[in-house]
């Protein structure tokens, strides 16, 4: 897909940044709120997961300029792809906030 020249480079540190602030703001919360090391091990997932999904869909919009003889072929997957993780990282998203608030009500005890 073809899309102006500077909207790759954003969409590229738009991605990175966002990344980063949700680490950030996840580390943050462990240490200042000390929840279980279970929930915190699925929130990581969920964020490593939702990094490949966005990197597999930036590579189907063309974002690195990969020249491959089957591109349409080759962004299909890489969209097929990324969906797939998208939904593991949704479901460790899921997995975490449940761990997180068992462990809030058995310490609530």
């Amino acid at each position: 897909m073809y899309l102006e020249a500077e909207v790759y480079e954003m969409l590229n540190w738009g991605f990175a940044i966002v990344i980063g602030i949700e680490h950030v703001v996840l580390i943050v919360l462990w240490f200042h709120y000390k929840f279980s090391r279970k929930a915190f091990s699925w929130f990581i997932g969920h964020v490593i997961f939702f990094a490949l999904a966005g990197y597999k869909l930036l590579e189907a919009i063309n974002t690195f300029e990969h020249q491959h003889p089957m591109g349409s072929e080759n962004a299909s997957s890489s969209i097929g792809i990324s969906g797939v993780l998208w939904f593991i990282s949704v479901a460790c998203l899921f997995i975490g906030l449940s761990c997180l608030l068992s462990y809030q009500v058995t310490n609530r005890q």
